[in-house]
């Protein structure tokens, strides 16, 4: 079983990271599971049992430089935000 993420988003590091469920029309999906933060807009999307950061508003963010297109299991991404949180 996948392990989900907590509330607070690893990019940064608010309390403000919330799951979406998958969106269906016709039983054709149109949106995957994610998770949105909706302070700094990343956005995690389910890649089959990892997550992968599509989008984030700041492009200059050093996360997004480094990890973009990039698929962790959340375990790799709370490490990730840990190391992050503490430069």
């Amino acid at each position: 079983m996948q392990m989900l993420f907590e509330k607070t988003c690893v990019i940064c590091r608010t309390d403000k990271l919330t799951f979406q469920k998958k969106e269906m029309v016709l039983g054709i999906i149109i949106s995957p599971e994610r998770y949105c933060c909706e302070n700094c807009g990343s956005i995690f999307i389910e890649d089959e049992l990892k997550w992968k950061l599509v989008s984030t508003r700041d492009k200059y963010n050093p996360f997004w430089q480094q990890f973009r297109q990039k698929s962790f299991y959340v375990r790799e991404w709370l490490s990730i935000g840990n190391v992050g949180s503490n430069l």
